[in-house]
């Protein structure tokens, strides 16, 4: 098989969650070898640990990959056809802001990182920060350069580049393709290729409209196995040998699939930050056992992670090779002219959401080959998920104008508008704390 030879660069390359999972994917590659990793990060001292481990990597699979490093965004983008962006303009300190500010006024976010308070103050922050940088690969990039986002809001930033810039963007998140796969495997499938599904929605607040299982609806085998009576068993007393003993974080999700009709695409922690039913209080918040992201948690997960990785990377502890995330080095090989790759997309709607507005980035299934990405046509929205999700589409339209143009009478209505926010009184000091907590990254708005 003939190899190809691009520039795939990476923004964030410092990234411990992201950059190693891209690494290991591309040494095994034999289709990219002798292609060039180019990691982008304003802090040297990760890029020198993940240039190691890149060379530990490639040597160890004799691939013929290089990698190189840099500070310094333009150097970096010079020529590159592929740029994978995994960033989070503030990091942790920003992110602190936007979950304990929300919570002083009775607001609860399993992530914070997508809707709700937290997301807006994420997307004010970052919005302006992708228009830059895309703004640098029309200058900088390989004519048809496409952008591979993975940072969150992944709608509202894929959207925006593509809204303001010539550059294609395509949001990409794993979460549908596993939740699907682990709900078939539930209902029995003994691999992926025993299951199909068909998905539409947007990032964080997908619909599994058809999920079958070596033909039958996956469903059907779910309502069979006792989903019903484990719902109504309070969570620390569900029976060890229930099928569904380890689903405590889908019981929201199960719970919404049972009432609308409609399987979430994705499991509790996300899918609940568009229902605040389920986020009301602690007391449901534990009865329904979501857990609360806290930037400790995410600090600890860090400095473990830092330490597995620079271990590696010194050749202390054998390489792992950890299942693929954010297929990005699959869709590298399927456009440049590998084996084809099915997987789902967040991408301008162009009809595969017939029912959603024309532009606004959703997410479907996706079909990637040499000729592009074909996102697959999903049909109309039934009305009670067309209800739940478009709302969210114009929101975020209103929440990229105020970023863009540092007003914040905008910033006031997204958030008023929230579902999350139940309380009038509580938007205008909330926004105003949230924008001071990030003062720092918002020039635009002081």
């Amino acid at each position: 098989m003939p190899t190809r030879n691009v520039k795939i660069a990476l923004v964030g390359g410092g990234s411990y969650t992201w950059t190693p999972k891209l690494i290991a994917d591309l040494a095994r590659s034999s289709y990219l070898s002798g292609s060039e990793l180019c990691l982008i990060d304003l802090n040297p001292a990760p890029l020198k640990v993940m240039e190691h481990l890149a060379r530990r990597y490639f040597g160890e699979t004799d691939s013929k990959c290089r990698v190189t490093t840099t500070t310094d965004l333009a150097t970096g983008l010079d020529g590159a056809g592929y740029v994978m962006v995994s960033i989070t303009t503030g990091g942790l300190k920003a992110m602190r802001v936007d979950l304990e500010t929300p919570e002083r006024y009775g607001i609860f976010q399993p992530v914070g990182d997508t809707v709700g308070p937290g997301g807006l103050a994420r997307t004010l922050r970052n919005v302006p920060v992708f228009v830059d940088l895309a703004r640098q690969m029309e200058q900088r990039c390989r004519p048809g350069a496409l952008m591979l986002n993975v940072s969150n809001p992944l709608t509202s930033l894929t959207r925006v580049v593509n809204r303001e810039t010539s550059i294609r963007a395509l949001g990409l998140c794993h979460g549908v393709d596993h939740h699907a796969h682990h709900l078939a495997r539930l209902a029995g499938a003994e691999g992926p290729e025993e299951a199909d599904y068909v998905t539409a929605g947007i990032d964080h607040c997908p619909w599994l409209l058809e999920l079958k299982v070596r033909g039958r609806d996956a469903g059907e085998v779910l309502i069979e196995k006792g989903v019903d009576a484990w719902l109504a068993t309070p969570v620390d007393q569900v029976p060890k040998d229930s099928p569904f003993a380890g689903e405590g974080g889908n019981r929201a999700a199960f719970r919404l699939w049972r009432e609308l009709g409609y399987m979430p695409g994705i499991s509790d922690r996300h899918i609940t930050e568009f229902f605040p039913h389920f986020l009301k209080d602690r007391e449901t918040i534990a009865r329904y056992g979501i857990r609360l992201t806290t930037v400790p948690d995410r600090e600890q997960g860090r400095e473990a992670a830092a330490k597995r990785i620079e271990e590696m990377a010194s050749g202390k502890t054998p390489l792992a090779f950890p299942p693929t995330s954010d297929n990005v080095v699959g869709i590298v090989e399927a456009l440049e002219g590998g084996t084809r790759l099915k997987d789902s997309v967040n991408a301008p709607n162009i009809g595969q959401v017939s029912n959603l507005p024309e532009g606004a980035v959703v997410e479907t299934l996706c079909l990637y080959d040499t000729a592009g990405c074909h996102p697959l046509a999903a049909g109309p929205l039934p009305p009670v998920l067309r209800a739940i999700v478009e709302p969210h589409l114009v929101r975020q339209e209103l929440a990229i104008d105020a970023a863009l143009e540092g007003d914040r009478k905008k910033a006031l209505q997204a958030l008023i508008d929230d579902p999350r926010v139940l309380d009038i009184d509580i938007a205008r000091p909330m926004l105003e704390a949230l924008l001071e907590g990030n003062r720092e990254y918002l020039p635009r708005f002081f």
